[in-house]
């Protein structure tokens, strides 16, 4: 005779006495085997009863838990009900955390009456999640949680003692593997997982040092106190596992890391760089032949030249090329001539290309904006046209740029993106699309075209790239308005021309007689009071500003009715600020006119007394390079800033360069910048946090700028508002992970 189980051995509940039933034989099988109960809700809220509505003999009642535990726990506050009497608690059970799924334990020993016989009775249950003190289930978390079993006679009750222990064994099991388990660890196996991440726990806070205006950190408390699991865990998130510092990875670990210590908002990660300008000129000091003859051999080499060109047609028969790219070069040297390039300056081989595409482009669209190309290679052409890697073309014939802008509009190609005259006077949407990345239109109109990243630099050399030293080599930024400022500097007059304010029209004979602002009453604290640096000793401060191109500032007066309202109200200055600012401007010092007037220094660069203090880094950047092409370069007096000297002799020609990068609120090359929503504030803990992670996503030779973070998104106290942190206290945060040299249990304060 075979028994059967009433219960699935292999399947969940108590499985295990079941199946120990199931061997045993003949009428002892079925007296050993639970029987489910069925678990209804009651009246009352998060209560459920289990009822057996017949006399038993020795019974218990096992609550099996029906899903894996997790590190909270569960509690079960089981009554038993005999009768028609009120219910009796129990003993709370228990199923600690890492309990598996399966595990019973005694929930009910119904008292027996009369010769071991025990009346119908009930057990009622409520749960809970996390301990006594957790929160409670409601009846249908607590009917998917458990289950009741009856088992009945000494057998049962002895077998159910025997195995009670496989429960625990599966327990400690699962919490032997959780332990190696970031996500689950806590106590000391977290501090092991710390310990091989040279993380120690934190037995120190941070806080606000109001006296010092600087984060720091104090001891727990209570004394011994140490940091908790889940602040610790978070931590230990942010260096564990094996990195690949990509986009993708840093705006999930960003958003992923930031989210445990509860970062409101998305981060995002900008890396957008500002443009970097490039200028080459040759300079070759004493040698007034040398250039020239190089210039001509690259003619004959390497550029292109229009088709029906004389000294063009004996370049190019000298050159060995292959068919299929001589074939090409014909066709950029017919282009060309449709051009109407002059016969006698050639182009550089990716300017021709352009403006073969160019040509083609404008047969497709049906119209030809620009008649003509009026220069090419010259050699006295300056950094804009030596080496033919610039061109001049004529300026746009209305007519012909708006049908461009139609017939382009029609072909719905994604590479040609149509710009209505009103906005692009000069055409730069098609110029663009053809590769000419340096679009800069000229005072007449005409517009100035390469592929190279020129902009609007230029570099010119004094007294003559060929001539005697020390040659002089200034850098400008060449502006269609305003021959007089660089195109920044145009922009901070143009946007405070909207203030009302206009520039001197002769600051060297304003800067002459100026006067100290101490001669004006008041004048002093109020700009103290703005953090504006102010000339008091005017002659110093003009000899410091002769070391600054007047390119690169412009020198407002603001006049008696202004002046005497910043008497009244230095906030007035305010707005003028953040307006130069918002233009590109990065520096201001006030000082006051020969009339008595206040007058404010704007610059694009540093200013002597202000470095730069409106937007904490100079809007123009100035690096120079020189290479020589032959055995010795010529050497540059100085390698930053708008003008550099070359203050001797050397044998042959050089090449120098000037890359300007012109910060636009973009990042530098190699440089990006973690970015929140306006208005998203940082505790200090968070701020903390953030820094570790960007540490560690930036990679090798990349630099992370947190200025904005620092200055506008930190809420050192609490007040709801951000406090703009400086450079020192930017950098005092705990490290997560220790140098060698630090004590264990402690953050580092950098």
């Amino acid at each position: 005779m075979t028994t059967r189980s009433l219960l699935d051995p292999n399947h969940l509940g108590a499985g295990v006495l079941a199946a120990a039933a199931a061997e045993l034989i003949g009428p002892l099988s079925p007296a050993a085997t639970p029987r489910p109960l069925t678990l209804k809700a009651t009246t009352s809220p998060g209560q459920a009863e289990a009822v057996v509505d017949t006399t038993t003999r020795h019974p218990l009642v096992l609550c099996t838990v029906l899903s894996d535990v997790d590190v909270q726990g569960l509690t079960i506050l089981p009554a038993v009900k005999t009768g028609g009497g009120a219910p009796q608690s129990l003993p709370v059970v228990t199923f600690a955390p890492h309990t598996a799924a399966g595990t019973a334990l005694v929930t009910a020993l119904p008292p027996a009456g009369k010769g071991d016989v025990t009346a119908p009775f009930s057990v009622l249950a409520r749960g809970i999640l996390g301990g006594e003190l957790g929160v409670g289930l409601s009846t249908a978390q607590l009917l998917a949680a458990v289950r009741f079993d009856l088992v009945e006679g000494v057998l049962g009750r002895l077998l159910t003692v025997l195995l009670d222990e496989k429960g625990r064994i599966r327990r400690t099991a699962r919490e032997i593997r959780a332990s190696r388990t970031l996500a689950v660890a806590s106590g000391n196996a977290l501090d092991r997982i710390g310990a091989d991440l040279s993380s120690p726990r934190f037995s120190d806070e941070l806080f606000w040092d109001a006296a010092g205006q600087t984060p720091a950190t104090r001891p727990l408390q209570p004394e011994g106190t140490r940091e908790d699991d889940e602040s610790y865990r978070d931590r230990l998130r942010v260096l564990r596992g094996v990195r690949l510092p990509s986009p993708p990875w840093i705006g999930s670990a960003l958003a992923d890391f930031l989210a445990d210590v509860g970062v409101p908002g998305t981060v995002g990660a900008d890396e957008v760089a500002d443009p970097q300008l490039i200028a080459l000129r040759l300079v070759a000091p004493g040698a007034p032949a040398a250039i020239g003859q190089l210039l001509n051999a690259i003619r004959r080499v390497h550029l292109v030249w229009p088709a029906g060109s004389t000294e063009g047609d004996d370049a190019h028969a000298h050159r060995l090329l292959p068919p299929d790219f001589a074939a090409h070069v014909d066709t950029q040297r017919a282009a060309l001539a449709t051009w109407q390039v002059q016969p006698f300056q050639p182009l550089a081989p990716s300017v021709a290309e352009a403006l073969t595409t160019l040509d083609a482009r404008c047969v497709r669209l049906g119209a030809r904006p620009w008649p003509k190309v009026l220069r090419g290679q010259d050699n006295a052409g300056g950094s804009r046209f030596e080496l033919g890697f610039g061109a001049q073309l004529a300026a746009p014939v209305a007519a012909q740029l708006d049908a461009a802008v139609t017939a382009a509009g029609k072909l719905k190609d994604p590479n040609l993106v149509p710009q209505p005259r009103s906005a692009d006077p000069a055409g730069a949407w098609l110029l663009k699309a053809c590769g000419l990345h340096t679009v800069e239109p000229d005072a007449d109109g005409t517009v100035f075209v390469s592929t190279a990243p020129m902009g609007p630099l230029v570099v010119d050399v004094e007294p003559d790239a060929a001539g005697d030293v020390p040659l002089t080599l200034s850098a400008r930024l060449v502006s269609a308005t305003d021959p007089a400022h660089d195109v920044p500097v145009v922009s901070v007059i143009t946007a405070l021309a909207g203030a009302g304010l206009t520039p001197v029209a002769n600051p060297a004979a304003a800067l002459a007689a100026a006067r100290s602002t101490s001669t004006v009453s008041g004048l002093d604290a109020a700009l103290d009071s703005r953090s504006v640096p102010k000339v008091t000793d005017v002659a110093a401060f003009t000899r410091q500003l002769a070391t600054v191109s007047p390119r690169d500032y412009v020198l407002f007066d603001l006049g008696a009715t202004r002046t005497a309202a910043v008497l009244a109200n230095s906030a007035v200055l305010s707005p003028l600020f953040t307006t130069a600012t918002a233009a590109g401007a990065s520096s201001v010092v006030a000082l006051v006119t020969g009339t008595g007037t206040l007058a404010l220094l704007f610059g694009v660069t540093g200013l002597p007394l202000a470095g730069a203090n409106l937007a904490g880094e100079h809007t123009l950047v100035h690096r120079w390079q020189v290479r020589g092409l032959g055995d010795q370069h010529a050497t540059l007096s100085s390698r930053r800033g708008p003008v550099v000297t070359i203050p001797l002799f050397n044998n042959g020609i050089s090449v120098v360069s000037c890359v300007v990068g012109q910060r636009s609120g973009a990042n530098d090359p190699y440089t990006w910048r973690p970015s929140l929503p306006d208005g998203t504030l940082l505790s200090l803990r968070q701020y903390e946090h953030l820094l570790n992670i960007v540490e560690l996503v930036t990679p090798v030779g990349v630099r992370a700028d947190t200025f904005a973070i620092r200055r506008q998104h930190v809420d050192v106290d609490g007040s709801g508002h951000p406090t703009g942190l400086n450079i020192a206290a930017a950098r005092a945060y705990r490290h997560y992970r220790l140098a060698p040299s630090a004590r264990a249990g402690q953050g580092e304060i950098s």
